[in-house]
């Protein structure tokens, strides 16, 4: 019985402890409903895309000249959708022979394409939850 009575004591002191006042939690929710000065348009337009992400590559010392060479990341190509022999790519419409970015595409199948490019050749494939095909009538008879 003792020891119960100690371990209630010692929950409760811990509890209540670390809890803050009402004053401390009104002044706390006061500075979040500040209105804060947020970045001008004018300044968000020039900066770069954030998407577009280059990575640092090594230091070289050249001259006396610490010079920094970046290299890009490589982008991401996303296969939505393919329809008579033409493939649908990051939003856009390619035929075989049509160039994105440094590719050049090569082949259009039933279910990826492939772009070739100086680098090498990359296959796009679709997602197995998007492979649906859709039956059209040349005619109505």
């Amino acid at each position: 019985m003792k020891k119960i009575f100690i371990f209630i004591i010692l929950s409760f002191t811990l509890l209540f402890a670390g809890s803050l006042s009402s004053n401390e939690i009104i002044n706390m929710v006061s500075k979040i409903k500040e209105e804060r000065d947020g970045i001008s348009l004018v300044k968000l337009e020039g900066t770069a895309n954030p998407f577009i992400l280059k990575k640092k590559k090594r230091t070289e010392e050249k001259k006396d000249e610490n010079i920094t060479v970046y290299t890009p990341v490589e982008i991401v190509y996303k296969l939505d959708a393919i329809l008579n022999h033409a493939a649908f790519i990051n939003k856009k419409w390619y035929r075989t022979g049509d160039t994105i970015d440094n590719y050049k595409v090569g082949y259009i199948s039933k279910y990826s394409v492939r772009l070739e490019g100086k680098s090498g050749n990359r296959v796009l494939r679709l997602e197995k939850r998007k492979r649906k095909f859709i039956k059209l009538n040349k005619g109505y008879r």
